[in-house]
């Protein structure tokens, strides 16, 4: 389904402010080139503007395999976190390319994701804990913005 598609406004208005939405973002895995991407980052903005009120989570970065438009579309908006999954591993990103899309979007809008269940979840973890960013950055990432955003 397209994430903006008004057959599914109703649900997002249920929502509200109290649940959170956490979707796909991007291509699908082994997507081939031309076909149709349902959850582009263009459609989650439409969604994020449409409903200010409500919590959105893009995974994979904001755009599986489609950074350039995650940038463009999602990235440092005030409305809208991200997570760290990208699968098989975040090293396929990069460490710089990483840290960069983390300090554009703001390190207190990331959650470390966990949407590829075959990745290392310790392994990802240490990954971020190898990055040029704060004590406090990583702290947030691995869990403190999650629990933030569930209010624990």
């Amino acid at each position: 389904f397209y994430p903006d598609d008004p057959k599914m406004f109703p649900v997002y208005e249920e929502m509200g402010d109290s649940m959170t939405l956490e979707i796909h973002s991007g291509r699908l895995p082994g997507a081939k080139p031309g076909e149709t991407v349902f959850a582009a980052p263009e459609r989650i903005m439409n969604v994020v503007r449409q409903f200010p009120k409500l919590k959105v989570i893009a995974l994979h970065l904001g755009g599986f395999y489609m950074l350039d438009e995650a940038e463009r579309e999602l990235i440092g908006k005030e409305n809208v976190l991200i997570d760290t999954t990208w699968p098989p591993s975040l090293k396929e990103v990069g460490a710089e390319t990483l840290t960069t899309i983390i300090r554009k979007h703001g390190s207190h809008k990331v959650c470390f994701g966990t949407d590829f269940p075959l990745a290392s979840q310790a392994a990802e973890g240490e990954y971020i804990q190898g990055l040029p960013l704060s004590d406090a950055d990583k702290e947030g990432i691995l869990g403190e913005n999650a629990r933030m955003l569930i209010g624990l």
